[in-house]
């Protein structure tokens, strides 16, 4: 009996992926059409997700029985655009106040960013302020520990490799210039 309510509590655990992220971060603020979430996939940075029918409105559906987000009604139309529930704008406040760690610098910058592009309305600027803060310092830490393996294993490595190696100090040494930049900004 016990083994059975650990498993039916588990059923309950929401794992939104982050696609559901990106489009909780769209609706987050104006209910928008199924057409029209493909339509900014399409159009904007978030075109690396897919927009194809059979991946957003699945999505939508498994939002929807998530209890994440609801159709909303608009008077005389045809369409009805789904909008972000008071549980959808927990799950997703949660996600942009969770702990940066360094494995998240290493491997999910681009879930970082996409946390920090739609976190403006939802997120004070303390807590902003924390996550470029934190940001920033693990980049900077990464830095250094990708330029201390290059110079150690250099001399050892092929050429392509080297220049993809540096390619990605580069990279990180961008970023961490915008976030410095972005905390200039926000403060």
């Amino acid at each position: 009996m016990f083994v059975i309510r650990i498993v039916l509590n588990m059923k309950n655990i929401i794992k939104p992926t982050l696609l559901d992220f990106a489009i909780l971060g769209l609706i987050q603020n104006q209910p928008l059409s199924g057409y029209r979430i493909r339509k900014l996939f399409e159009q904007t940075a978030l075109s690396n997700y897919s927009s194809s029918p059979g991946t957003i409105y699945p999505a939508l559906k498994r939002m929807e029985q998530l209890g994440l987000i609801e159709k909303g009604v608009i008077k005389d139309s045809k369409k009805s655009p789904f909008q972000i529930t008071s549980k959808g704008i927990s799950i997703l406040t949660s996600w942009f106040v969770k702990p940066i760690e360094k494995e998240d610098v290493e491997k999910r910058i681009d879930e970082l960013l996409l946390r920090f592009a739609f976190m403006e309305t939802l997120v004070d600027k303390k807590q902003k302020l924390l996550f470029l803060t934190t940001f920033s310092d693990y980049l900077s830490r990464y830095i250094k520990e990708l330029k201390q393996h290059y110079h150690q294993q250099a001399n050892e490595m092929p050429l392509h490799g080297k220049l993809a190696l540096q390619h990605g100090v580069d990279t990180a040494m961008v970023t961490l210039k915008w976030c410095k930049k972005a905390l200039i900004e926000i403060n």
